[in-house]
């Protein structure tokens, strides 16, 4: 027997449906893309050019992430950590985060592990985001 659900083709739930991720990205293409794909997955992506615009977005929507994804060597005035780090103190501490970086330095991992989140180097495969995303969930 089928439901009304199987029979109007409707497709499961998306994986990341219900998220919240802020995204902090200066490379304007990797930034759309990931954006883009984040959001095909069903997360709501608020993007900031810095913590504290991240952090207005935010209290504007109401909205508390589950995520924050930030390139390390994000701008001169804040990398990763220290976005991520001032968006948790505004917003809530339990926030997971994945910091991505190029940066292949024993100094910029052991930053990363010290604080307790999670790191991936590029080039970056979009599944192994998924796959982080997923599982910490």
């Amino acid at each position: 027997m089928t439901n009304a659900a199987d029979r109007t083709g409707s497709k499961a739930d998306p994986p990341l449906g219900g998220e919240t991720i802020v995204l902090f990205e200066d490379d304007d293409l990797v930034r759309r893309a990931t954006q883009r794909m984040l959001q095909r997955l069903g997360a709501q992506v608020v993007v900031g050019n810095t913590s504290a615009e991240a952090v207005a977005h935010l209290r504007e929507q109401g909205a508390t992430p589950t995520w924050i994804i930030a390139d390390y060597w994000f701008t001169r005035q804040e990398d990763g950590l220290v976005a991520t780090k001032a968006v948790r103190n505004a917003v809530g501490d339990q926030i997971k985060a994945l910091i991505i970086t190029g940066d292949s330095s024993t100094e910029v991992a052991n930053a990363v592990r010290s604080a307790g989140l999670h790191l991936l180097r590029k080039p970056v495969n979009t599944d192994r985001i998924i796959e982080i995303l997923a599982e910490d969930a």
